[in-house]
């Protein structure tokens, strides 16, 4: 069977465009708790009720709520709060003291709020009404679920929401609230122009690129390159084309560090700046932020990688005076180093206090439930978790996570496919383009090729920390790239695993390495 039948094979099977058009997508009401949701709202609206939005310090919550935002702005409403609470002083999520410090008439949540029990007890003693929309999992007891008593609960993946497609980044339900609200309203509002932020929360929350999400992000996509929002020319000006691969290795990064190391509402003053020097001033200083980002968790992972538990299923690492706001993208490092799932953890007090990412399928959220008994919270979803317990439960809790973890069935890798490099054209890499964008759900197609020969090396970067390569393999060359590796790779024979892209700058083929084998 030829490559292109191979590709494209695997490619018709993932069956990823549910819909053709941005007009197919689901009606508003079809997500459980939009129309209740919003005629509350609507009626707050009317009699100039306070309301308060209250989201999450990361890309999706401040994606979440920035759709929220310019929403109630272009209706014109004032009698609204924003809260992004700060990750070292609210901790996670809408609290009672958010609740009392905001003082309004109604709250609604955006990618929080389906752990926030105390909350809705609260607001029903204090006669507020209380609206989450979320999209972490509810919280399992026995195998039954339970969520807060609040006025309206807006989550696909409730038991009775029957919505087209659970995996959903909060942004995503945000945004189908905002439609419930223009349409109990009648208002004519165009909703496009939330879109640009539905492409940033669906890669950097790593949703699955299909279905609804699938659509949601090519259309917000196009939205992007005519946005009026003064933030995303800024991005347009710093990252040329907008597209998954920047997302992913740069904007949604960059967004997260202020979050992780200082205050998310920085990222909310960025994307509300109607004056684009002052934007690009700000993005900048985020930019610096991600750097120290960076050497931060650079400093905390070369001590994960020297002091770690290994189990069956998972990697497991902690130190005291680790910063919390990096400890997630620690265990991703420690995850694909071990090719496992993995924990990072900060000590304090006898008080554990990290991050889960998952690897080879398991459930982080669904398996960590399974030890709730000895955690003090948890919260998340498959692909990741944030959990606190006692230091003197942490061997019984790894005890039991390793013999109750729950793997999802429909996890699997793709088997890379054989090619050889004079196999490698403009029509495959046409082919593999029209799938774009690529991402969970949709991964990028692996290939590996055997016996190539390396016969030139350009150090890149600005530690020369990446390679470009120049390959032979039987009087074909080839152009290609290996981030993160400065190894002396001259004259070798290889045996090569990789992806096929287009480099941008100049328009050709070029293979991005994932792995090298020296051969005998």
């Amino acid at each position: 069977m030829s490559v292109l039948k191979q590709v494209t094979d695997i490619l018709k099977s993932r069956n990823l465009d549910t819909f053709e058009k941005i007009n197919q997508i689901p009606s508003f009401d079809t997500l459980l708790g939009v129309d209740k949701a919003s005629e509350i709202i609507k009626n707050a609206i009317l009699n100039d009720k306070k309301i308060a939005v209250v989201g999450d310090y990361d890309v999706d919550g401040i994606s979440s709520t920035c759709i929220m935002y310019f929403f109630f702005k272009d209706l014109g409403y004032k009698n609204i709060d924003f809260k992004i609470p700060n990750r070292f002083i609210d901790g996670y999520g809408i609290n009672i003291n958010i609740i009392k410090e905001l003082d309004a008439d109604v709250y609604i949540t955006v990618d929080n709020g389906i752990s926030a029990f105390d909350v809705a007890d609260f607001c029903n003693q204090e006669n507020k009404i209380l609206i989450i929309s979320d999209h972490h999992k509810p919280l399992l007891i026995n195998g039954e679920e339970k969520l807060p008593n609040a006025n309206v609960i807006i989550n696909p993946n409730q038991k009775s929401c029957n919505f087209i497609q659970k995996d959903i980044c909060g942004a995503v339900v945000a945004f189908y609230l905002c439609g419930g609200i223009k349409n109990a309203l009648k208002a004519n509002i165009k909703l496009d122009k939330y879109t640009p932020f539905l492409t940033l929360a669906i890669i950097a929350d790593m949703m699955p690129l299909t279905s609804l999400n699938r659509i949601l992000f090519k259309y917000g996509i196009n939205n992007i390159k005519k946005s009026e929002i003064t933030a995303f020319k800024v991005l347009k000006n710093i990252y040329g084309e907008i597209n998954a691969q920047n997302i992913g290795f740069n904007i949604a990064p960059t967004i997260n560090s202020v979050g992780r190391l200082e205050d998310a509402k920085f990222a909310i003053d960025f994307f509300k700046e109607e004056n684009i020097a002052k934007a690009d001033m700000i993005f900048r200083q985020l930019i610096d932020t991600n750097k120290k980002r960076k050497y931060i968790q650079n400093e905390i992972t070369q001590k994960a990688l020297q002091d770690y538990k290994l189990t069956k299923n998972f990697i497991i690492s902690y130190g005291e005076e680790w910063h919390e706001g990096v400890l997630g993208i620690v265990a991703s490092r420690l995850a694909e180093e071990f090719n496992t799932s993995a924990f990072c953890f900060n000590l304090k007090d006898g008080i554990l206090k990290g991050s889960g990412r998952s690897k080879n399928g398991i459930n982080m959220v669904h398996s960590i439930q399974k030890c709730k008994d000895l955690l003090i919270s948890f919260g998340g979803h498959s692909g990741a978790v944030g959990l606190s317990l006692e230091m003197n439960n942490l061997d019984n809790f790894i005890d039991k996570l390793d013999k109750n973890c729950i793997v999802d069935s429909n996890d699997c890798n793709n088997q890379a496919i054989y090619i050889d490099l004079d196999d490698i054209n403009i029509e495959l890499l046409k082919l593999l383009e029209s799938y774009e964008p690529y991402g969970m759900g949709n991964e990028q197609i692996e290939f590996y090729a055997n016996n190539v020969h390396i016969t030139h090396s350009t150090p890149l970067g600005n530690n020369k920390e990446h390679q470009k390569l120049r390959l032979t393999q039987n009087e074909i060359t080839q152009n290609s790239i290996i981030f993160n590796n400065n190894d002396n790779l001259i004259n070798k024979n290889t045996n090569i695993t990789f992806t096929i892209q287009r480099n941008k700058f100049n328009n050709e083929i070029q293979l991005v390495i994932n792995s090298i084998n020296f051969r005998d």
